[in-house]
């Protein structure tokens, strides 16, 4: 009988290159489903807006349940709320980032974490009392999303 193996050798290079691109292709699918998982990831935060009426010059965000929103503050001993002091919480009133006074539990931001039984006061300035039809809301600035909002009736 006669030794004629020239033909296996390229039919198991071909094998073996198959088995390569479906590993390599199973790692890229599993990459690309964690990206899309830690992306598609939002909070599940329920906020209250207390004192959002006509005339108020304090507004009052209460923490009511759900996840904490890690880091939404840089910690101060201030009693002000501030673009360096949102690290990752903001509050917006008619689209502008809330800065002015503003207490966190009645006294300083001395923590970093929005956590549930949180209340972020905000004490707005004279002259800037809340009227008819201005549009509060509270964003996770991480995720882009907005936790809650309100408009003033």
């Amino acid at each position: 009988m006669l030794k004629d193996d020239r033909a296996v050798s390229p039919i198991i290079g071909e094998l073996l290159m198959i088995v390569v691109v479906i590993i390599i292709a199973a790692m890229l699918a599993t990459y690309a489903a964690g990206i899309l998982h830690a992306a598609l990831r939002v909070n599940s935060v329920n906020i209250m807006i207390e004192g959002a009426k006509p005339g108020s010059d304090q507004v009052t965000i209460v923490h009511m349940g759900g996840d904490t929103l890690s880091n939404a503050f840089q910690p101060t001993d201030e009693r002000v709320l501030n673009e360096t002091v949102c690290e990752n919480l903001e509050i917006r009133i008619n689209g502008a980032i809330y800065a002015g006074n503003a207490t966190l539990n009645r006294g300083s931001i001395s923590k970093p974490d929005f956590e549930i039984a949180d209340e972020l006061e905000l004490l707005l300035a004279p002259g800037a009392e809340l009227k008819s039809g201005d549009r509060i809301s509270v964003v996770s600035v991480s995720g882009g999303q907005v936790l809650q909002w309100t408009v003033v009736v």
